[in-house]
């Protein structure tokens, strides 16, 4: 199946009960122009309409792949288990509720033929929130930032600062994510993969949009995470911030490079949480002291002071306020 013009494109697509987007999805997918494509669908023991749609599409597609599980095993290891069967030089996860551009796997592809130290590729993505008929347009991610950046510790570093959510969905050579410790069930698995990731290679983009990216009308609440991921409820003393340093640690301290660079990589760890958990302290004390009428104001300033992304564009400014400054400060909860 594979070649060496058109190397193997392995696509994950780990599902939980979802019935309301998968065909929309899997219709992008198998209409993706790249000829040389295997689709592995894993099902996390759904229990709405999901086994019944993705019997039809293995029945439209040849290509596509089709498990499922007979009990929830969270959804940190179900997203590992479809790169488990997966065979391609490249892989990618693909949600059951996003759309694609045609020319998404091939023009990542390409790109990732010409820079062979490169990891990771995603093109720029539209993200829009679903409010009841219509969509609106939060944000355009992208990764700028990245661009140019080869060093380790530089792109570590920024890797821990700036990356994009949604690049989880890009496209990765498979032999590096190998290398990875992938993702466990722990919270924020994939930020703390995309970090160890970026260990071993570069991050670089396709300048087009060719990725719609649909998030919820809420982010999930910290117990709503250690429910998904963790499939228990949040322990009362149970400190999120130390749980990812921790695991970003670990991964260092696994990883296949020299002591020393092990020691500069610590480093920027202990910078980045030390100046966050001032941060975090500044936030909570402005958010207590600050009168109610000044509050959106204040808190847009200091968002876009010390936390707003280069990566990030505003869509709709109004959205923008409600899905991203508002939760981040988490004044109004």
């Amino acid at each position: 199946m594979e070649n060496e013009n058109q190397p193997l494109v392995s696509i994950g697509v780990p599902v939980f009960n979802g019935e309301k987007g998968l065909a929309v999805a899997l219709d992008s997918l198998i209409a993706q122009d790249y000829p040389n494509l295997e689709i592995i669908i894993s099902d996390n023991a759904s229990t709405d309409a999901t086994s019944k749609i993705c019997e039809e599409y293995v029945g439209k597609d040849g290509r596509i792949k089709y498990n499922r599980l007979e009990e929830n095993i969270g959804s940190a290891l179900n997203f590992n288990q479809v790169f488990e069967r997966s065979s391609g030089k490249y892989f990618m996860w693909a949600a059951h509720d996003d759309q694609h551009n045609k020319s998404f796997v091939t023009e990542c592809v390409e790109k990732m033929i010409r820079f062979p130290n490169a990891v990771a590729c995603h093109a720029q993505t539209e993200m829009y929130l679903r409010k009841e008929e219509r969509m609106e347009m939060i944000c355009l991610t992208h990764l700028d930032s990245f661009e140019g950046v080869t060093k380790l510790v530089e792109r570590y570093r920024e890797t821990r600062k700036h990356v994009p959510i949604d690049i989880i969905y890009g496209l990765f050579c498979s032999s590096a994510m190998r290398r990875t410790q992938m993702l466990k069930k722990t919270l924020s698995c994939d930020s703390v993969f995309i970090q160890e990731l970026s260990i071993y290679g570069e991050f670089i983009q396709v300048r087009k949009t060719l990725f719609n990216y649909f998030a919820k009308e809420k982010w999930n609440t910290i117990d709503q995470d250690c429910l998904a991921i963790l499939g228990k409820k949040k322990s009362w003393w149970l400190l999120p911030f130390v749980v990812v340093f921790y695991n970003n640690w670990k991964r260092v301290a696994c990883a296949s490079i020299p002591l020393s660079t092990k020691f500069r990589l610590w480093g920027v760890l202990i910078e980045h949480e030390t100046g966050q958990l001032a941060l975090k302290i500044l936030i909570k004390v402005a958010g207590r002291l600050c009168p109610g009428r000044w509050k959106e104001r204040l808190g847009c300033a200091i968002y876009w002071r010390w936390m707003h992304s280069p990566n990030m564009s505003v869509g709709v400014e109004e959205i923008f306020l409600e899905r991203i400054i508002k939760p981040r400060l988490g004044w109004w909860r």
